[in-house]
């Protein structure tokens, strides 16, 4: 008797959570949702690769410096509002420019915008439009530490000059661990769009 007892009293707390919750919105966007609140979302999708640096692919976490790797990020692209962020639904990263007075800006993982300016979407190359600093430009310095690495990766830099001679020296943008001599003009092209998506 106590064990049927305890299971009327956790389906009704159940069905008192149900009943209490809100109807579902149908008319809700990507913008609307609560940015604290989640389904979580299994999604794939084409990664963005370098092709003047071996064909190595865009990565990175919130608080590091863009690098290119072996394998990038896979998880899909929100190119909301000028931006360039991932995954593409719940994102949790944005690709921004730090302003510098080098032509080569850093660029740095953030977990909300700051950039506004990318002109990016699938099939095409990654492009910083044009600013009171700088004109439109699609090309990027790719550069290896000057440390080794256990796997092939480079930083990757905006270039803002695609005509620029390629530096010659370590700066302030640039940084201490980088080995200038091995840095290439470079591409981020973003494949062509085979997301998959699967909610769990």
């Amino acid at each position: 008797m106590k064990a049927s007892l305890s299971c009327v009293s956790v389906l009704l707390a159940l069905s008192g959570l149900i009943g209490a919750a809100p109807a579902p919105s149908t008319t809700a966007t990507a913008e609307d949702a609560d940015p604290t609140f989640c389904i979580q979302v299994v999604q794939t999708g084409p990664p963005i690769v370098a092709p003047g640096a071996s064909n190595l692919q865009l990565t990175g976490s919130v608080g590091s410096r863009a690098i290119l790797q072996l394998a990038g990020l896979t998880q899909g692209w929100n190119f909301s509002n000028g931006g360039l962020g991932s995954p593409q639904w719940c994102t949790g990263q944005w690709l921004n420019i730090v302003p510098g007075p080098h032509v080569w800006k850093r660029l740095v993982w953030g977990s909300s915008q700051v950039t506004t300016t990318w002109k990016a979407g699938f099939d095409s190359d990654l492009t910083a439009k044009k600013t009171v600093t700088y004109s439109q430009t699609s090309t990027f310095l790719a550069c290896d530490h000057n440390y080794p690495t256990f796997a092939p990766e480079k930083v990757v830099f905006l270039l803002t000059d695609s005509s620029a001679a390629l530096p010659t020296v370590a700066d302030s943008t640039l940084g201490d661990d980088i080995n200038v001599s091995s840095c290439v003009k470079t591409k981020l092209h973003i494949g062509s769009d085979t997301s998959s998506v699967t909610i769990v």
